[in-house]
């Protein structure tokens, strides 16, 4: 690991904060001018078992967090035993001496909980441990870490303040060298932001009015943060009763002319398919949200992967015209929700946006650059009288009015049918209009595929002879292996419609390939669009991320054999 990257390691049990720790952590080193990625590792479970997190820090953009650490804080004794072989030589590892019966000489022993009790009572929390151990670590200002507590912690600020004081006092008695010394720096331009944050902010960008979702790991957090922002940012989120529910009422909504997205994990989106079809037929457009977990079925429900790439390509049956794209970094993620909302509207066809847990949960701090600022398609806002909601046009898109609406009459007959249907919306099987429909949707599928070249589709990164492939959040950790072995890195944004033309120059060429899947299912796609071949696939199916020292040794060994 570089010398300017500090890796710091917060283990314990579940409903002990150990993320909320490593949060603040993030934020005290941003305070510091210091570039942060952020990594929680949990089980499925409201207490106990085991959860971790990881907080990379360093003075340069990081984009995947480092597994070798230079401060581990245990919790409890299972952190000791899981991680206590990630210690960097120099590094210290501090572990709680009340739950410690694996550690050795080497571990600085304190009473975590103990203290906890004295100042907060019997649910006295330790997470604090954690921010106080870091801060002294790292020499920081106390009047920093002071100012922190009463804001992070302010639920039982005077509890906190107490626990803080106990346990500098026993530090103080440690005579620890700080392994650095950090000075808050000016007021941090980039704020902390999860991927899920991103892609809510996104589509808030672009106008979203509603959110419809039932909870399901990795995208729960973005209905959680949309309730959270519902005053401020005037998004309303609805926690429906079932994934079908949801996605259903989204598309009600936006027949009444609303902006609308829904979001789920692979088995919450496997029940979306039939409403994701009816978006498709009513020519709704519907933006979902599908951050991807290991499966099949339930799987691996807090851990990730990119095995719902076909799926998500495939979504709904029959044939109309989708959207498929994945970001490839956290500024991404904010850039395509707004990108995906505009191109559904304008086309009036479903999108969606597919990433994984690794981004969807992860965080980094992120500046973004002012304001998405959404066009309005010419299709809201038609002239003509005789109004017909499946009207026939040169590019496919049919005039849209909204019941009850500015750009409507008492006059228009809206009517969005499941059926194949005529230019007005009337039910019909005859042979004549049903191939005339579908003609129709085959012109916006050329319209949609036109309309994307407006956006980025493919992003590159680095320089040298290797060619590497990759798509959504495994581009982060390849981009943070680049630093320890060149190679050109190439990862298509848009994925439907595919953007051919742009990789044109790679047809038939031989690379390696990176994904978290089994089956290599991205190699196949590059096969199927670009005659790519495979020189190795480089696959991970364990439901974690790569460490990126590790990653660059494995496409060294992928070029030499």
């Amino acid at each position: 690991m570089p010398t300017e990257v500090f890796s710091v390691m917060v283990g314990g049990k579940a409903g002990e904060g150990v993320k909320k720790a490593a949060q603040v952590i993030a934020h005290l080193a941003m305070a510091c001018g210091k570039h942060v990625f952020q990594e929680d590792d949990y089980q499925s479970l409201i207490k106990g078992g085991h959860n971790f997190s990881i907080v990379s820090i360093g003075d340069r953009p990081l984009w995947n967090s480092y597994k070798q650490h230079d401060l581990i804080i245990s919790f409890d004794d299972r952190s000791i035993r899981t991680h206590g072989l990630e210690l960097n030589p120099a590094g210290m590892h501090f572990c709680n001496a009340d739950d410690c019966a694996s550690a050795d000489d080497s571990m600085i022993r304190l009473p975590m909980t103990s203290l906890a009790r004295d100042s907060y009572g019997p649910n006295g929390n330790v997470s604090l441990a954690a921010v106080v151990i870091f801060s002294k670590v790292c020499g920081l200002d106390p009047d920093l870490l002071e100012r922190t507590i009463h804001k992070e912690f302010s639920r039982d600020a005077t509890g906190a303040i107490t626990y803080l004081k106990k346990l500098d006092f026993v530090l103080n008695q440690l005579d620890l060298s700080p392994l650095r010394s950090w000075h808050q720096a000016s007021e941090p331009e980039s704020k902390l932001f999860s991927g899920n944050q991103l892609i809510a902010l996104g589509a808030w960008a672009a106008g979203l009015d509603l959110y419809f979702s039932y909870p399901m790991t990795p995208a729960s957090s973005i209905l959680h943060y949309l309730a959270l922002k519902r005053d401020s940012h005037k998004v309303y989120s609805i926690h429906a009763e079932s994934e079908l529910a949801a996605a259903n009422m989204a598309i009600g909504a936006c027949f009444a002319g609303k902006r609308c997205a829904v979001g789920s994990s692979g088995g919450g989106f496997a029940l979306m398919q039939e409403a994701f079809s009816l978006a498709g037929m009513v020519e709704a457009p519907l933006l979902c949200f599908l951050s991807s977990r290991p499966g099949p079925a339930t799987g691996v429900s807090t851990y990730t992967a990119q095995e719902d790439l076909f799926f998500a390509l495939n979504q709904g049956h029959g044939e109309f015209p989708r959207i498929v794209a994945s970001p490839d970094s956290f500024e991404r993620a904010f850039t395509l929700a707004a990108e995906l909302m505009d191109l559904a509207w304008e086309i009036q066809t479903p999108a969606i946006l597919l990433t994984e847990k690794h981004l969807s949960e992860c965080a980094a701090n992120v500046h973004l650059d002012g304001h998405y600022l959404p066009d309005a398609p010419d299709s809201l806002n038609p002239k003509k009288e005789d109004y017909k909601r499946y009207a026939i046009t040169e590019s496919g898109v049919s005039p849209l009015k909204f019941p009850g609406c500015a750009n409507s009459t008492d006059a228009d007959v809206i009517k969005w049918n499941s059926h194949e249907h005529l230019e007005s919306g009337v039910r019909t099987d005859a042979a004549e209009q049903i191939v005339a429909m579908k003609n129709k949707r085959k012109l916006k599928a050329q319209s949609l595929s036109l309309a994307t070249k407006r956006y980025q589709r493919i992003a590159s990164y680095g320089e040298g002879t290797t060619l590497v492939f990759a798509y959504g959040s495994t581009a982060l950790e390849l981009r943070e292996a680049m630093k320890y072995h060149p190679f050109k890195l190439i990862v298509p944004i848009y994925l439907e419609p595919f953007p051919e033309e742009e990789l044109e120059a790679y047809r038939g060429k031989e690379a390696i390939i990176v994904e978290h899947a089994s089956q290599a299912n991205f190699a196949e796609f590059l096969r199927i669009k670009l005659g790519i071949k495979a020189k190795a696939n480089i696959l991970r199916y364990d439901g974690r991320s790569w460490d990126s020292i590790e990653l660059a040794k494995l496409i060294r060994e992928a070029e030499h054999a």
